[in-house]
């Protein structure tokens, strides 16, 4: 019968590199843990100690970066309103030998088209004799 003994293997793989490099892994995830919360009573009563100063720096700076959103916001009003009046003031000006650009489908002569029969619809009601006797 083969006999193993047990005492000279568990030798031969304490004594290998693979088991030294897992028992030191071991020995660094236990230190590391035992200073954690020494670390992080240093790091919470570092942000404690300076939350009031870095409060009030933040509270006298708010009017100054509150007015500085407030003007950019306006200026980009202002440059959207203004883009919006040309836009506008384009499209009233149009002659109707101009071709119109529909915004929904990019083809001008459908535009044109329903631009010319509502015209012709609205003039043929304010002609029309139903609408003179009333």
């Amino acid at each position: 019968m083969y006999s193993i003994d047990v005492k000279t293997e568990v030798r031969k793989i304490a004594n290998s590199k693979p088991v030294h490099a897992a028992a030191g892994a071991g020995v660094l995830a236990t230190q590391a843990l035992r200073e954690l919360p020494g670390r992080l009573v240093r790091t919470i009563d570092g942000t404690v100690n300076s939350l009031p100063s870095r409060a009030s720096e933040t509270v006298t700076s708010l009017p100054g970066r509150a007015n500085g959103y407030v003007q950019t916001a306006r200026a980009r009003a202002a440059d959207g309103y203004d883009t919006l009046a040309g836009h506008g003031k384009r499209a009233l000006t149009r002659q109707d030998s101009e071709p119109a650009h529909s915004a929904l489908n990019g083809n001008a002569s459908t535009a044109r088209t329903a631009r010319t029969s509502k015209t012709s619809r609205t003039s043929t009601s304010k002609t029309s004799p139903a609408s003179k006797s009333k």
